[in-house]
């Protein structure tokens, strides 16, 4: 039989019993700066904030949940938070969310960033786009950009587009929220203007791009150059090429990265900020199907294809690591709850949730992990514990 996931040193340290007093004190300590202008509350900002993280650590993923949970387990909270609270309502936490300013929650994201490296050299940061399904039309649309550190599977950063604005928008403040210096920004072609790629350099840091048709001739051009170069095999010295292939659940992917750092014949080359051209070819075959496709990507830095093809590879891990889990774990994009700034703070609960996860206890899954806060109080005493001492 398999070994159970929670049969690890990890759950075992984490179930083990904690100094709820230091844990009390900690928490205080930590939210006592907390933005609340509301008047005479009866729960102060702290202990809805705690319930609000308990309970989307425990499963919970819309207000009626968190409602169920914060009545349910209104006693074990009162011991955790050292309180003699009543139930807190739907009434009262949907207020909350919809009054609080999100600013207040992204600021918790900078904090409990405790799986970051400090200097962020050489780490790939993507930036992605996704917007909230469930509480967006075609008058007013709910779309969050995210800075997502690649290696370790956190959010660093999220910033909600405004409405009837591109998502360019959002560039500038995300790369702001912590010190990208040395950093690779991997981003799709709809970041690819020299504004975009000029804030990127602006914050010491270097860019990783996809070029497509919406740059005038930089594609074509970029195009032709490659094509001249698959003509002789890129047998010269201007392309540095390898390949990679990888096996799995049937599927065969084939990718062959060339990349040239001679530019001189780019007329844009200055303008873009770019030191290198990457052409990616893919062969992906499963069964008797071949899908094909080829791809181009300008950069700031200069490396190998094989860095290249691991550095672009990298990107779509926010795909897998985090737009799924909001999706499938989170259940995001069924969420209707719009008033206010609920649809963007609860996003950031849901993202402050995973880094947790992630900083905590790394080596078990999301929602294995949200199962096992659920079933075992201990677990979810021990993550907090261990947070908050961080975070004292």
């Amino acid at each position: 039989m398999p070994k159970r996931k929670t049969a690890d040193r990890e759950f075992h340290d984490l179930t083990q019993d904690v100094d709820l007093k230091s844990l009390q004190i900690n928490i205080k300590k930590f939210f006592s700066d907390f933005p609340d202008k509301r008047r005479s509350p009866v729960y102060p900002a702290w202990y809805i904030v705690m319930v609000l993280l308990c309970a989307f650590l425990s499963n919970c993923n819309t207000i009626a949940d968190i409602a169920h949970f914060a009545e349910l387990k209104n006693e074990w909270l009162n011991e955790l938070l050292g309180s003699k609270f009543k139930p807190i309502s739907y009434d009262t936490i949907w207020w909350f969310l919809a009054r609080v300013k999100p600013d207040a929650f992204e600021k918790l994201l900078s904090q409990w960033l405790g799986a970051l490296p400090s200097d962020l050299r050489d780490q790939v940061l993507a930036i992605d786009g996704k917007r909230l399904r469930g509480v967006s039309d075609n008058e007013h649309l709910t779309h969050l950009v995210n800075l997502f550190a690649v290696g370790s599977r956190i959010v660093v950063a999220q910033e909600r587009v405004p409405d009837k604005e591109c998502e360019r928008s959002a560039l500038s403040q995300l790369l702001t929220a912590v010190d990208v210096t040395g950093a690779i920004i991997t981003m799709d072609a709809h970041y690819t203007y020299i504004p975009e790629l000029k804030t990127v350099r602006d914050n010491d840091a270097d860019f990783i791009v996809g070029i497509k048709g919406n740059q005038g001739t930089l594609e074509a051009e970029v195009k032709n150059f490659f094509s001249q170069g698959k003509e002789i095999s890129f047998d010269c010295e201007e392309f540095k090429c390898a390949t990679t292939q990888e096996k799995s659940h049937g599927r065969i992917e084939t990718r062959h990265v060339c990349v040239t750092h001679d530019l001189d014949w780019l007329p844009q080359k200055e303008l873009w900020g770019l030191n290198s051209l990457i052409e990616i070819r893919s062969e992906r075959k499963i069964g008797d199907k071949i899908q094909e496709g080829i791809f181009y990507y300008g950069s700031s830095r200069k490396g190998s294809p094989e860095e290249f093809g691991r550095w672009i590879r990298s990107h779509w891990g926010i795909e897998n690591s985090l737009n799924y889990v909001m999706d499938v774990v989170f259940e995001e994009d069924n969420s209707k709850a719009n008033a206010g700034h609920t649809a963007e703070n609860m996003s950031l609960l849901r993202r402050l949730s995973t880094n947790v996860i992630r900083t905590v206890d790394p080596g078990r899954g999301v929602t294995d992990a949200r199962r096992s806060a659920a079933y075992e109080p201990r677990y979810l005493n021990g993550i907090l514990s261990k947070l908050f001492a961080k975070c004292s």
